[in-house]
C-alpha cells in the first residue's frame, strides 16, 4: 500500500515550481535586447553608374553618378570625381527616392520586431499613428521613445525608419465630453505630438472641439472617420487625413445616415456589406471626392488591411511565410482578427461579400485619385516592410499608374509632412535617401521589391546588410525572451482592455 504524502509537502514543491516559473519570466523580461545589425559607418561616397527615377516626372534616367558627401547629395552628373570618397558601383541599377508609409504604429519592442522590415523594404519615413495616452506606457512606444529611435537613426545607431509625425492616442470614448476633448489636445500638444487622432466612436459634439482646439494650435486632425460625423462635416472642420477605404464606401451609399444614426446596428454584418456595395451612390461620393480635392485632405486607405478581411479564410494567405517574421503576441492577435472575420462573414455568402467590399474600395480609391484626392500610401500592418509592397501594387490594381504610385510613396509623402525641401526626391541639396532596385518600376510596379541596396542619409545598407536585417528580426520574433516583455508590456500596459 502506497504511503501518501502529506499535504505541505505537495505545497512546498508547489510553491518551489511557482518560484522557479517567476524567476524564469523576471529573466526573460529582463534580458537585455539586442539592437539590429548597423549600416555601413561612411555617409560619403560617390555611386555610380545608377538610373535615377524622377517621381515628379516619372521618367528614368540615362547611367549618371551621384555624389554623397555628410548624408546630403551633392552632385549628379556625368563625369562625377570621387575625390578620394568611396566608390559604390550600381551596375546600371534603379535608384528610387526611399519610401514613405503614412500609417504605421511603434511599440517598445519595434527596434527588434518592425523596425528593420521597413529598412529592409525601402521604407526610411514614416507616420506613427499612436503614440501613449500617459507619458509612458509597457508595451505601446511613446513620445520620447521614438524621439530616441530617430536621434539614434541620425547617427547610424539603430535601423530603423525616421519618424516624421506622431499623432496622438485616439479619441474615442462615446461618452466623450467637448470639454475633455478640448483636454486632451491641449495635453497631447503639451507632450510635442504633430497631430490629434480621431476614431470610431467619438460623438459630434467631441468632434468638433477636438477639430476646433486642434486648429487653434496648429495640430493636424486625422485618423478615422466617427460614425456620427458626416464625411463632409469633417472635411469643413478641417481633418487633414483620412484613413482606411472604409471612408468613401460607407459614406456613399443609400443608408448612409441610417447607418451612422445607428438605425442599423441589428443589421448583419454580411447584410451591411452588401447593402454598402448594391446601394452606392455615386453622384454622392462625386461631391465628397471634390470636397476633398478642394480641401486637399489627404487618403490613406491601406487596401491591404481590407484584404486581410477578404482573405480571411484563404489558407494561402493564412500560410504566408511572412507571418514567420510575427512575434507569437502579434500572430495571436492577427489569427484571431481573422478568425473574428470568419464568424462574422461565414460561407460563400460572407467571402462573396468581403470580396466585392474590398473591390469597391479599390475602384473608389481610383476614383478619388482622378478626381484630385491626394493618396498616399500606408499598410497599418506589423509586416508594414513586406505589405507596403502589396499596397503599391492594389494601388496599381485600383487605377494609378506605376509613376502616380511612385510619385505618391515619395514626393507626396514628403510634401504632406513638409519635408519636400530636403526629401522625396533624388536632387541636390536633399538627405541621401534612396534605394536601389534591380529593374526599372515604372515598368511594373512589382520591381519595387527588387531591392540590390538602401542608401539612409547616405549609409549604405547592401543586399548582404538587407538580409542580415531580415534574419535579425525573424530570430526576434522566435525570441522567448521577447515574447516575455510583450506579455509583460501587454499586462501592464495602461490601454490592455482597448488594444
Amino acid at each position: 500500500m502506497k504511503t501518501k504524502r502529506p499535504i505541505g509537502r505537495k505545497l512546498k514543491v508547489s510553491f518551489a515550481l511557482l518560484g522557479l516559473l517567476a524567476s524564469a519570466i523576471a529573466i526573460l523580461v529582463l534580458w537585455p535586447s539586442s539592437l539590429p545589425p548597423e549600416p555601413d559607418a561612411e555617409t560619403s561616397r560617390l555611386i555610380r553608374n545608377v538610373r535615377i527615377i524622377d517621381t515628379q516626372n516619372g521618367t528614368a534616367s540615362a547611367p549618371q553618378s551621384i555624389l554623397v558627401r555628410d548624408g546630403m547629395i551633392e552632385a549628379i552628373g556625368v563625369d562625377l570625381d570621387n575625390g578620394g570618397l568611396p566608390v559604390y558601383d550600381a551596375g546600371g541599377a534603379f535608384a528610387l527616392p526611399g519610401f514613405w508609409d503614412m500609417h504605421v504604429h511603434t511599440f517598445q519592442l519595434s527596434p527588434q520586431l518592425h523596425l528593420p522590415l521597413w529598412v529592409a523594404s525601402g521604407v526610411l519615413n514614416t507616420r506613427d499613428m499612436m503614440d501613449c495616452p500617459e507619458e509612458s506606457d509597457s508595451l505601446i512606444a511613446c513620445h520620447d521613445d521614438k524621439q530616441a529611435w530617430n536621434d539614434a537613426v541620425s547617427s547610424g545607431r539603430l535601423a530603423a525608419p525616421r519618424i516624421v509625425q506622431v499623432a496622438s492616442f485616439y479619441l474615442e470614448r462615446p461618452e466623450m465630453t467637448a470639454g475633455e476633448a478640448r483636454r486632451l489636445v491641449q495635453r497631447y500638444d503639451a507632450r510635442g505630438l504633430n497631430a490629434i487622432k480621431i476614431y470610431n466612436g467619438l460623438r459630434p459634439d467631441a468632434f468638433a472641439a477636438a477639430a476646433d482646439e486642434a486648429q487653434a494650435r496648429k495640430l493636424k486632425l486625422v485618423g478615422h472617420l466617427p460614425k456620427a460625423v458626416a464625411l463632409e462635416e469633417a472635411i469643413a472642420a478641417g481633418q487633414t487625413s483620412f484613413e482606411h477605404a472604409h471612408i468613401f464606401a460607407r459614406h456613399c451609399f443609400a443608408g448612409a445616415e441610417d447607418w451612422r444614426e445607428g438605425r442599423l446596428d441589428d443589421l448583419p454584418a454580411v447584410a451591411l456589406a452588401e447593402r454598402i456595395v448594391t446601394e452606392h451612390d455615386a453622384g454622392r461620393c462625386a461631391t465628397a471626392m471634390q470636397q476633398m480635392a478642394e480641401a486637399r485632405a489627404w487618403f490613406i486607405p491601406t487596401h491591404v488591411t481590407r484584404e486581410e478581411d477578404a482573405r480571411a479564410a484563404d489558407p494561402g494567405f493564412l500560410d504566408d511565410p511572412v507571418l514567420d517574421y510575427l512575434d507569437p503576441l502579434s500572430r495571436w492577435a492577427w489569427n484571431d482578427d481573422r478568425s473574428a472575420t470568419r464568424d462574422a462573414f461565414q460561407g460563400k455568402r460572407g467571402s462573396e461579400a468581403l470580396q466585392s467590399y474590398f473591390e469597391l474600395g479599390l475602384q473608389l480609391t481610383g476614383q478619388a485619385h482622378d478626381r484630385g484626392v491626394p493618396v498616399l500610401v500606408g499598410t497599418d500592418s506589423p509586416l508594414g516592410g513586406f505589405r507596403y509592397h502589396d499596397e503599391m501594387a492594389h494601388l496599381v490594381r485600383a487605377g494609378l499608374s506605376p509613376a502616380e504610385v511612385l510619385k505618391a510613396a515619395t514626393i507626396d509623402a514628403a510634401r504632406y509632412a513638409g519635408e519636400q525641401d530636403n526629401a522625396g526626391t533624388i536632387e541636390a541639396g536633399k538627405r541621401a535617401d534612396f534605394i536601389l532596385l534591380a529593374a526599372n518600376p515604372l515598368d511594373s510596379i512589382v520591381n519595387t521589391k527588387r531591392i540590390e541596396a538602401v542608401f539612409h542619409s547616405g549609409r549604405l545598407y547592401d543586399r548582404a546588410r538587407l538580409d542580415a536585417l531580415l534574419a535579425f528580426t525573424r530570430g526576434q520574433a522566435a525570441a522567448p525572451h521577447n515574447w516575455s516583455k510583450l506579455i509583460w508590456g501587454f499586462l501592464w500596459s495602461s490601454v490592455n482592455s482597448e488594444l
